[in-house]
């Protein structure tokens, strides 16, 4: 793995956490070192964590988020992905196969940081109307259209427009299904009145399959901010179950 930085050489790789701020009956990796908060049974290994936040602050450049939230986001992301498939110690190959199926932009994705990108200002700008809990997702997606269609490495308003045309195609057949669906609030369904057109299909599907996995009769306030604190936390949109590409 490399020569380690003194603070994993510590023992613990867990950012934020100083010496001493532990209760001294705490059960962790290392003296002083709490292990994150998991389900009884779920642990990290040091190396796989280790090897997470590596990969998170290598690619928080290219992920266009800060340092802190790039190991936030990939911290969450296998949080989640190993508490629902009960996933009892997160080793670094549970942590390199998730790497393999996350999309091009998460801070874990394999195929993030090549190559990269420059925005245009008028695609910097078009892209803060996208609402913020997709705003990154989006960022992603374009970029690695971009990347499939071999469109260059300078993001313009034309190139955001091949992304979104070929969300819309999917967005409309989905608001245009005859299925019964769980019932929403009103005060719920009309947060989402200001998510472009060409993406709603999707979010709204995404949203009401966590909302499922939660177990909820309906989608109210509560659910939707669940799932968005979620995403915003993990970056992972879909969580390999719901939501767009």
């Amino acid at each position: 793995m490399g020569d380690m930085t003194a603070e994993e050489k510590s023992g613990c790789p867990y950012p934020g956490v100083s010496e001493g701020s532990v209760p001294a009956d705490t059960d962790s990796a290392a003296p002083g070192c709490p292990a994150p908060d998991l389900p009884a049974g779920t642990q990290w290994e040091i190396e796989a964590h280790i090897q997470a936040m590596r990969k998170a602050r290598a690619s928080a450049a290219t992920s266009h988020v800060s340092t802190d939230k790039a190991e936030q986001m990939a911290q969450n992301a296998v949080e989640q992905r190993a508490i629902r498939r009960g996933v009892d110690e997160i080793s670094t190959d549970f942590v390199d196969a998730l790497g393999k199926k996350l999309g091009y932009g998460h801070p874990l994705s394999h195929r993030t940081g090549l190559p990269t990108f420059t925005w245009t200002p008028e695609a910097e700008e078009r892209l803060m109307e996208v609402p913020a809990f997709c705003r990154e997702l989006t960022r992603w997606r374009v970029e690695f259209t971009a990347i499939k269609k071999g469109l260059g490495n300078t993001i313009t308003p034309a190139i955001m427009d091949v992304k979104y045309q070929m969300w819309g195609e999917v967005s409309h057949a989905i608001q245009g299904r005859h299925q019964d669906g769980l019932p929403w609030t009103e005060t719920a369904r009309r947060r989402f009145d200001t998510v472009p057109e060409f993406v709603r299909g999707q979010v709204l599907e995404a949203i009401e399959g966590n909302a499922r996995t939660m177990g909820a009769a309906e989608v109210d306030d509560s659910v939707v901010d669940r799932v968005i604190e979620r995403w915003s936390t993990s970056g992972d949109f879909h969580e390999g179950l719901y939501g767009f590409r």
